[in-house]
């Protein structure tokens, strides 16, 4: 019988012991969008049998390969990518589909003695594929016979808006059809403390949370916060309901300096315009015109949320024949695409190190390893990427320890993680704030401006805009004040005029 290809991988390395039947390790690659994380896992998937599972919610969805930023298939050197390019436009993805199909993906890999890297990507996805217990389930009473029959169908729960609204009310269904406002003010109701943790026009997270109280008959506010407790406990035992690592887990972090980043990126969204992306962004308009007619489904749901596609809407909707609309709508896809890297990076330093050194301990099932690539300078990519990237694929089968080992240059280390990085740090509900301003409107409602979060609160307070509609107001205030008085002089003159006639 012929070995197994991880069998012949870790029988290349030295000092390996392992029992190759059970071992089962799990790579994943994180980063920036744009930082080379597809280019690394076709690297690392050639040398060592890997094959690819796609962990970015966008590149689920059929066709649209440029703005989705999908890898080119003749680049990937005939590597198998699973988990990508199935959904239609119509449907909606959601993560516990992800969960199923990925971790049944992961699975079939494993039996076939290759090494699966995840690639992503959404951060709540890749959350559901490293602990368990991170998605909040609706019904926990099922039977196994009945998970069984569930695993066997194709259609699996979520594919679809009507597959999500089974098993609903008539009443609940309304609610969940409702406008962005309403409800928002239907969670605010129900669960007060949740509600304020959620900005109004976060509809799509909004209406997960409402479904979950629907579903379970329990508050998300409640659910979340036992599961951010058991999550912290100090005991190393896992208990029912806690957290802990599925897999042996290596986690690749690819990192660039953020100036040559924002570069890399600009060029990157031109690239896509000199390729054909703006037919693309046709094909999507006529599927969002002919799906999505209704104000507040607006780029909200599926496929249309991607990053250039929302902001190319005045350029479409105006005729699609408007230079100056057009180069507005780059330039602000170019904005969304930085600040969204940055996001992504806070995600890895504030949320995915924590979660692994609260989930990963000495005596715990499987050891974890997170080490940063430093993929600033492209000409040294074989040197500083690939190459060092395989030292520590191999140095991480070769350890048995077990616990957390981070690897970040020192260097780097100093910028990227703030003295309290390592701090064990749990969301509490007190914490979730939401603040009106009575000076700002927001410019889809025209209500308002509602922020979510202290740190966006204050920082919209000292931001320009604020300001600038704070003395507007002032002066639009003192101008009001003066019509008044002007009025009332002319009351007095009017009322003078009659006495002395």
């Amino acid at each position: 019988m012929q070995k197994c290809l991880l069998s012949k991988v870790l029988m290349n390395i030295p000092n390996q012991n392992r029992n190759l039947s059970t071992y089962k390790p799990l790579v994943v690659i994180v980063g920036t969008t744009g930082v080379g994380k597809s280019q690394f896992s076709i690297d690392l998937a050639t040398k060592y049998h890997g094959e690819i599972i796609n962990a970015d919610s966008m590149q689920m969805y059929c066709g649209a390969p440029l703005i989705t930023n999908k890898h080119p298939i003749n680049d990937r050197n005939g590597v198998p990518h699973h988990v990508m390019n199935h959904v239609p436009w119509e449907e909606e993805y959601f993560i516990h589909r992800f969960e199923k199909e990925a971790l049944s993906k992961i699975d079939d890999i494993h039996r076939r003695g290759k090494i699966p890297i995840v690639v992503g990507g959404t951060s709540y996805y890749l959350q559901s594929l490293l602990f368990t217990n991170r998605v909040v389930r609706e019904d926990t009473n099922k039977t196994k016979q009945e998970e069984m029959e569930e695993d066997n169908v194709l259609s699996q729960e979520y594919l679809t808006k009507e597959e999500a609204l089974k098993g609903l009310t008539k009443e609940q269904q309304d609610i969940l059809n409702d406008t962005p406002i309403k409800v928002h003010e239907a969670l605010k109701a129900i669960d007060p403390v949740i509600s304020h943790k959620f900005h109004p026009n976060d509809t799509r997270r909004v209406k997960r949370v409402l479904e979950i109280y629907f579903r379970t008959g329990k508050k998300p506010s409640e659910i979340y916060e036992n599961q951010t407790t058991t999550s912290s406990s100090s005991s190393s035992i896992t208990t029912a309901g806690s957290s802990q690592l599925r897999f042996p887990t290596l986690v690749y972090w690819l990192w660039a300096d953020q100036s040559t980043l924002n570069q890399r990126l600009d060029t990157r969204v031109d690239s896509m315009f000199e390729n054909g992306a703006v037919n693309e962004i046709h094909e999507l308009y006529q599927s969002y015109q002919r799906l999505l007619t209704t104000p507040e489904n607006r780029c909200q749901h599926g496929v249309f949320q991607v990053i250039g596609f929302k902001e190319f809407l005045p350029w479409l909707e105006d005729g699609a024949t408007n230079d100056e609309l057009f180069a507005q709508a780059i330039d602000k896809m170019k904005v969304k695409t930085r600040k969204y890297s940055k996001m992504q990076i806070k995600w890895i330093r504030n949320v995915l190190i924590k979660e692994l050194q609260r989930n990963t301990s000495p005596e715990g099932l499987f050891s974890a390893e997170l080490d940063l690539l430093d993929a600033t300078d492209l000409s040294n990519w074989q040197e500083n990427v690939a190459e060092e990237g395989f030292k520590k694929f191999e140095r991480f089968l070769e350890n048995d320890n077990r616990g957390l080992k981070i690897d970040i240059p020192t260097k780097i280390k100093e910028v990227l993680l703030p003295n309290d990085a390592g701090a064990d740090e749990t969301i509490k509900s007190k914490n979730w704030q939401s603040f009106t301003c009575q000076t700002c409107v927001d410019k889809d409602s025209k209500l308002p401006l509602i922020l979510v979060g202290e740190d966006q609160w204050k920082k919209h307070l000292a931001g320009r805009k604020h300001r600038s509609n704070l003395n507007r107001g002032k002066k639009r205030e003192e101008y009001e004040q003066w019509v008044k008085r002007q009025k009332l002089v002319s009351e007095e003159k009017s009322n003078d005029t009659e006495s002395q006639q």
